[in-house]
């Protein structure tokens, strides 16, 4: 009875019923897409498999541009996205009562700087169009429009001014989202290439830095999630539409660098604000942007030099300027060590270190105040095509002088810039209370060469104790005949002389010069006229140094036998560049920082070998903002230095002799 009395309360209770009140006002917005263009108005080319398919970029119909099936090429500049936007109610229909302002994000990618009129537009009667400026855009990429205020950038903690609108009483936080754009797939080259160099908001030094900077980013990719990727190269690349290629070409104690093999070239003239010096004779940048450091906080265990990687995913981040991903984990295509070990190397044979010379140091025609500190520029986008690649630095010499310039023992010593004024100073911390100018000086002359370290190779044994760093000597400029550097023709004075005295280029006193004649000559040193001294002779094909007296600004040649015809002498001054090398982990037992009249015979004798020698260096290049010089060659081994002995000398202990002269 008790049941049948509740069934009959809950029957009649169903008769009494209430319709429930619905939400009112804004839900979401309705975004579409109704343009893609660069700043200047042009369409965004697409990979080059899909204009292939369609005979050109031109003919690729609008429909099918940033598919799955035709991806947009990611930009290296910033993009506008034309948006037609509605917005909706609770049911998804218009909602014409919304007015007021709507902003703008794009997820992956960042709204360009400092241009606020992209980053918000209004909605009158619930509608609206915009436009809104991106960079750094990869993959699959929405724009969202949100009822909140825009985005605002910060300069030294201050809002950057622009058009930015009167904020409505109350936002609801209401958004909506394009449906996707499909941008070709993070490279290591996407990470790498520079895309802000023409960005008149940042400094030089953040010019260089990784536009994807804090981004968390997948590279490659396995054949069980989906296609692997390959090279989307323009026509006539020989890389063109081949499978990426991930190589571990190198293992340290916190983590191991990876360069993509099959990436595409890159022309010079293709990367916004490349500070190009002396052009590359073939137009192409010498690196491809194609090598990062993994740091993995730890030893990478099961990796090894030379395996293959499917892909590697983790955060980008800026360490003292070198970019690296962090927190990462990687995906192995195939070990190496499981092969016969005569394959060990099969994969690493395919990358050929790239030989630093003057050119990629940034050296111009005419002599330079920071030719002494290779690529010091920071937007010297040619090392920059090459960090965390191998490279390789000829016939370098080390350094006889250490000095220590940390005067108060606190263990630092200030770093030094190129000032405006084109001198070397501070870097922006003159007014600091614990600057110490006298030790910020003598760093600059131990550094560059000058003051008490005029024409000699020092290093600040303060850095070289707490990092390991040091200055090499790189290869001086002058005649390819004789193993100089002969990569910025412009800076070789070439002098044919028949019968009668020539006179070279000018030069300053106290430079040193290299003479090499393609037969025997006379030389004699002096101003604009033939200077009234004796002669000096010099063999054919033979290297002859001399440092320019306070009189002396030309060479003068003439041939020592006019009956065998005009002779050709090539003269060039040496700007005695350097590069740091790191070589305390690859050959601890070298010792770099020695003396030749040290009480240990044969510790002496090791000294005089290391220093009466040339080396060939291969290794890693990294950036580290701090150092002066700057970027620095870390060889992974011993074998990765070769040495070239001086006359009547041996190599220095551990290092063997170089294969070719």
């Amino acid at each position: 009875m008790k049941r049948l009395m509740l069934l009959s309360a809950l029957a009649m209770a169903g008769c009494y019923t209430e319709e429930t009140s619905q939400p009112q006002g804004i839900a979401s917005f309705k975004v579409e897409v109704t343009g893609l263009t660069n700043a200047q108005g042009a369409p965004l080319p697409v990979v080059t498999a899909c204009a292939v398919q369609y005979g050109s970029q031109a003919a690729v119909p609008a429909e099918v541009r940033g598919t799955e099936e035709c991806r947009y090429i990611v930009p290296l500049v910033a993009s506008d996205i034309a948006l037609d936007i509605t917005a909706l109610d609770q049911k998804g229909q218009p909602l014409e009562s919304f007015n007021g302002p709507v902003s703008f994000r794009v997820v992956p990618g960042n709204l360009s700087r400092g241009e606020y009129e992209y980053r918000w537009t209004t909605l009158t009667d619930g509608r609206g169009t915009g436009t809104v400026r991106a960079g750094q855009l990869y993959g699959k990429v929405n724009v969202w429009v949100q009822d909140e205020a825009p985005e605002v950038d910060y300069q030294n903690g201050v809002v950057v001014p622009g058009k930015l609108p009167t904020e409505p009483a109350t936002r609801t936080l209401a958004t909506g989202l394009s449906k996707p754009l499909m941008f070709e797939e993070p490279t290591i080259a996407l990470v790498q290439t520079p895309q802000r160099g023409n960005d008149p908001t940042l400094t030089s030094s953040q010019k260089q830095l990784s536009a994807y900077n804090g981004t968390f980013m997948s590279i490659g990719r396995a054949p069980e999630s989906g296609a692997v990727l390959r090279q989307n190269c323009v026509d006539g690349d020989p890389n063109a539409n081949a499978l990426m290629t991930l190589l571990v070409t190198g293992i340290d104690p916190g983590g191991f660098f990876v360069t993509d093999v099959t990436a595409c070239r890159v022309r010079e003239n293709g990367v916004p604000g490349a500070n190009t010096q002396t052009a590359e004779p073939d137009g192409y940048f010498p690196g491809r942007f194609n090598s990062i450091y993994i740091y993995n906080y730890s030893f990478p265990e099961a990796l090894d030099p030379g395996d293959l990687l499917w892909g590697v995913t983790g955060s980008v981040q800026e360490f003292t300027s070198t970019t690296q991903l962090t927190f990462p984990s990687w995906i192995v295509r195939e070990h190496v060590r499981l092969l016969p070990q005569t394959e060990w190397d099969k994969y690493l044979k395919l990358v050929q270190p790239v030989e630093i010379n003057n050119r990629l140091c940034g050296y111009g025609r005419s002599p330079y105040i920071a030719d002494p500190l290779c690529g010091l520029s920071y937007i010297n986008y040619k090392l920059e095509s090459l960090e965390s690649s191998l490279v390789k630095v000829r016939r370098v010499t080390f350094p006889r002088v250490f000095h220590n310039c940390d005067t108060n023992g606190d263990g630092q010593v200030p770093i030094f810039c190129q000032t405006l004024a084109g001198t070397w100073g501070g870097c922006g911390d003159e007014d600091s209370p614990n600057l110490d100018v006298t030790e910020r000086q003598c760093n600059i002359d131990c550094a560059v060469g000058t003051g008490p370290f005029t024409g000699q190779l020092c290093t600040e044994r303060n850095t070289f104790e707490t990092f390991g760093q040091f200055s090499v000597a790189m290869n001086p400029t002058g005649a390819a005949e004789a193993s100089l550097d002969a990569s910025v023709p412009g800076r070789i004075s070439r002098v044919t002389a028949e019968v009668t005295w020539k006179e070279s280029s000018g030069f300053e006193p106290g430079q040193e010069v290299h003479v090499w004649c393609d037969k025997a000559a006379n030389l004699r040193f002096g101003g604009i006229t033939l200077p009234e001294t004796d002669n000096v002779p010099l063999a054919a094909r033979t290297l002859y140094a001399h440092t320019l007296r306070a009189s002396e600004a030309f060479v003068w040649v003439s041939p020592q036998t006019p009956a065998n015809g005009a002779v050709t002498c090539q003269v060039a001054m040496n700007a005695r560049t350097r590069i740091n090398v790191v070589t305390k982990d690859a050959a601890p037992d070298l010792v770099v920082d020695c003396r030749e009249d040290d009480p240990d015979a044969e510790r002496a004798r090791q000294c005089r070998f290391l220093r009466g020698a040339t080396f060939d260096i291969t290794g890693h290049l990294r950036q580290v903002s701090a150092a002066r010089p700057r970027w620095m060659v870390l060889p992974r081994d011993q074998d990765d230095l070769c040495c070239h002995p001086g006359p009547g000398l041996e190599c220095p202990r551990p290092i063997k002799p170089c294969a070719n002269p």
